[in-house]
């Protein structure tokens, strides 16, 4: 009886557990590719961590591979972002993510105000700022090296590496780039700004990329009195190369700028293959230095 018992227990416990499992699945299954609705946000803070949102985020872009939610309060538009995909990790730290927002509902992205974090700063080889490849890459044409050795280390180490210095480089980003602000200068600006356009961005410890930002409706020129539906577009850049004319003397198959000045990379690659769409390392070069991004809509809403 008592064994009887004991079999009945596991199977509720295994069934109960596939139960769970299986709104799981489907409630993932069930986010939309674009939001549709509006969501009121209350009491956020732009920390970089999900505590506010709860993990409920209202969806998942298939482009992007994000899950995201857009949503406002009586000032602000928010948006927050998770993933959890390695390469679209790294291809974020490479190149930031942009949000644009366009007033006027048109999907054009020369004439929204533009927000791209994080932004990683760049330097040139031996330490000087302002060249060579982006902070978080070195890539090297020969058999030998860094890549050699990260290649030596296992699934679990290289995450666990490449995860520390994501999370240094994010502790070193201090400047968001702002593009269409009427009172704001198009340039670089202090995440501790004056105009409070507040981001921030975290790696977890299961390598999940976190990503919250919040801009004030008076600059986007934007009212709650008078919603009126916008259009936004939500961008990963990726890492931006111009072989030939790069900083550094880049070419296809040599090496790529220096990154020095003490930042470590986000992953240490060397070109493979018979050109640079192939993989690198672990990862598809392709994938990194190609932008992926979708259009969606959204209108201001208020408490209910």
């Amino acid at each position: 009886m008592k064994t009887n018992l004991l079999k009945v227990t596991k199977l509720t416990l295994i069934t109960l557990s596939f139960i769970a499992s299986t709104l799981s699945i489907s409630k993932a299954q069930k986010l939309n590719d674009v939001q549709e609705g509006s969501v009121w946000a209350s009491a956020i803070k732009v920390d970089g961590k999900h505590n506010d949102w709860e993990n409920n985020f209202k969806a998942l872009n298939k482009s992007t591979n994000l899950t995201y939610t857009l949503a406002n309060d009586a000032k602000n538009l928010y948006l927050a972002i998770q993933s959890k995909d390695v390469t679209n990790n790294n291809k974020i730290m490479l190149g930031g993510i942009t949000l644009t927002v366009n007033p006027t509902g048109k999907k054009n992205d020369k004439e929204g105000f533009k927000v791209i974090y994080p932004v990683i700063a760049r330097r040139r080889p031996g330490g000087a700022p302002g060249g060579g490849a982006p902070a978080g890459v070195r890539m090297q044409g020969g058999p030998n090296g860094g890549f050699s050795r990260f290649q030596d280390m296992s699934p679990m180490q290289r995450d666990s590496m490449q995860r520390a210095f994501a999370r240094m480089q994010l502790a070193g980003a201090k400047e968001i780039k702002v593009f269409g602000f009427k009172d704001i200068p198009d340039s670089l600006i202090s995440i501790y700004n004056e105009y409070s356009i507040r981001t921030m961005a975290s790696i977890s410890d299961e390598g999940v990329f976190m990503y919250e930002l919040s801009v004030p409706f008076a600059l986007l020129e934007m009212s709650l009195d008078e919603p009126k539906e916008f259009s936004y577009n939500v961008k990963l850049n990726g890492l931006q190369i111009n072989f030939g004319g790069f900083s550094g003397g880049a070419r296809p198959g040599g090496p790529i700028g220096g990154g020095g000045g003490g930042q470590g990379p986000v992953v240490v690659l060397r070109m493979e293959g018979s050109g640079a769409g192939g993989p690198v390392g672990s990862f598809n070069f392709q994938d990194l230095i190609t932008p992926t991004d979708f259009w969606g809509k959204y209108i201001l809403t208020k408490q209910n």
